[in-house]
């Protein structure tokens, strides 16, 4: 079994996981690419192509419950 490194971070309030690169990470919790990541120097891997991917995605926005539509 392989357990990844985690942080919690500042800025999105969340636990990340540090296997990753920072950009995929700021990909998954929407942050904005002109947010300083307090995280950057903990990141491990490498980009392959991910970033411009990264910058792509709208902000991080909360899932709206399920429409129940049985009625």
């Amino acid at each position: 079994m392989f357990d990844s490194p985690f942080e919690f971070c500042s800025v999105c309030r969340q636990y990340v996981l540090l296997d990753q690169t920072q950009p995929q990470c700021a990909y998954e919790h929407g942050c904005s690419v002109r947010t300083t990541c307090p995280l950057a120097k903990y990141f491990t891997g490498f980009d392959f192509g991910g970033a411009a991917r990264a910058t792509e995605r709208p902000p991080h926005r909360m899932r709206e419950p399920p429409v129940d539509t049985r009625a």
